[in-house]
C-alpha cells in the first residue's frame, strides 16, 4: 500500500524526527571467560579478559589491548561494566574441557566513547562475511579439504576464533560443485583464479585459502591467500599446534582485513543528505530508518521530505562520508541510485531494496 506523501510526512516526523542511535549488536559488547572458580579475585581477571575480547571485536585489532591509551582502562574494568553471570560454559579453545563461564556485558555508552576520546578504529556491526577453504597435507591420505566430518575440532576451531572476533563466517559445502571448481592440487597451489570462481557462489565479501600441513618434528607450517575490497594478499606462519596456527593465522588475517571496513570516530559531527528512491509501503519507510539509524557512525537521524515514493533525510555521522555509503550498501537493502555519488556535496542517493 503506498502512503501518501503528506500523511506520510505528518506520521514519520512525529514518530522519528528523534535523534536515533545505532541499534545495538549485543555480542559486540558482550565478553566471555572461562574461570578456575567463583572467587573476587577469578572474577575480576574474567571481566579484564572479557573486556579485551571486546575490545578486540570492536576496533578489529588483536593488539588493541596493548594499546597505551587503554592500560589504565583495563585496570579499572569493573568500571564499565553493566551485567555479569556464570554459566557452566563450552570452552574458548576446541581442545580444552568446559567449565565455568563468564558473561560479561560492557556499557556501549562508556566503550563508544572511550574509543571516539582515543580516535582508536571501530570495526562496524554490519560486517563483511568471510569465506574459509581449508586444506591440510596429510603423510597417509595426502591433500584433502577440511571439513566438519573430515576434521571437526578443526573446524570448530575456525568458528570459534571467528565469533572471537565477531567476524561472520562461511565454510565451503565442498560438494560437486565446489570439487569441479576448485580441486585440492589447484587449491594447494593458491590458484586464485580457481578460488575466486569457486567463492562466487557463496556470495561473501571476502575469501580465505588456509593450508597447512605438521612437520616430522610436530610443528605446523602453512601460508594463506586471501581477497579483500578487490586486493589480494600472501602470508605463512607456523605454530607448535594446529590450533595455535590457526588462531594466529586468523588474527593475522582479521587484522589486515578490518582496515578496509573500520573507521575513526570524529569528535565532530559531519552532516550530510540522504535521498532514498524506491519506498513503495510504510513498512519500507520504517525499514530504511532502521536500517539507517543502527550504524555505529550515524549519530541523529532526521526525515526532511516525504515525496510519493521518496525520501529525504538529515544524516549526522561520525566518520567518513564514503565508510557510511559503503555500510548502507553492504547492508544488503541498499543500491546506488546514480552512477557516480556527489560526497563532496554531502549528498547520497540510493534506492531502497526492499526484503
Amino acid at each position: 500500500m503506498k502512503i501518501a506523501a503528506h500523511v506520510g510526512l505528518a506520521v514519520l516526523l512525529a514518530l522519528f524526527n528523534a535523534p536515533l542511535q545505532g541499534e545495538q549488536v549485543a555480542h559486540l559488547y558482550q565478553g566471555h571467560a572461562l574461570v578456575p572458580n567463583q572467587s573476587l579475585i577469578a572474577q575480576r581477571q574474567g571481566v579484564r579478559e572479557a573486556l579485551q575480547q571486546v575490545l578486540v571485536k570492536l576496533t578489529g585489532n588483536s593488539k588493541i589491548a596493548k594499546s597505551p591509551a587503554l592500560e589504565t582502562l583495563l585496570l579499572s574494568s569493573d568500571d564499565l561494566v553493566v551485567a555479569q553471570g556464570y554459566t557452566i560454559s563450552d570452552s574458548l579453545h576446541a581442545t580444552q574441557q568446559p567449565g565455568i563461564g563468564l558473561e560479561v556485558n560492557f556499557s556501549r555508552t562508556a566503550l563508544d566513547k572511550l574509543l571516539r576520546e582515543n580516535a582508536l578504529p571501530v570495526l562496524p556491526s554490519n560486517r563483511p562475511s568471510l569465506l574459509i577453504w581449508t586444506i591440510k597435507d596429510d603423510p597417509i591420505t595426502g591433500r584433502q579439504f577440511v571439513n566438519a566430518i573430515r576434521a571437526p575440532d578443526i573446524t570448530k576451531q575456525i568458528d570459534l576464533k571467528l565469533q572471537q572476533r565477531g567476524i561472520p563466517l562461511v565454510m565451503p559445502e565442498y560438494d560437486l560443485e565446489d570439487r569441479i571448481t576448485l580441486t585440492p592440487t589447484a587449491a594447494w597451489r593458491m590458484d586464485a583464479s580457481a578460488i575466486a570462481e569457486a567463492s562466487q557462489r557463496y556470495q561473501s565479501d571476502i575469501w580465505v585459502l588456509l593450508r597447512f600441513y605438521t612437520t616430522s618434528s610436530g610443528q605446523v607450517r602453512g601460508s594463506w591467500l586471501y581477497q579483500a575490497s578487490g586486493q589480494r594478499k600472501l602470508g605463512d606462519g607456523r605454530a607448535p599446534s594446529v590450533e595455535q596456527f590457526i588462531n594466529k593465522s586468523l588474527d593475522r588475517i582479521v587484522d589486515e582485513i578490518a582496515p578496509f571496513y573500520a573507521y575513526v570516530p570524529q569528535k565532530e559531527r559531519h552532516r550530510l543528505s540522504l535521498n532514498v528512491a524506491g519506498i513503495n509501503s510504510f513498512s519500507g519507510y520504517r525499514g530504511v530508518l532502521e536500517q539507517i539509524s543502527r550504524l555505529e557512525l550515524v549519530e541523529n537521524l532526521q526525515v526532511t521530505r516525504v515525496e510519493g515514493t521518496d525520501l529525504a533525510l538529515s544524516v549526522s555521522i561520525g566518520g567518513d562520508i564514503r565508510r557510511f555509503y559503503q555500510s548502507l550498501l553492504r547492508s544488503g537493502y541498499f543500491r546506488p541510485a546514480t552512477i557516480s555519488q556527489a560526497f563532496e556535496r554531502d549528498t547520497l542517493d540510493l534506492s531502497w531494496v526492499a526484503p
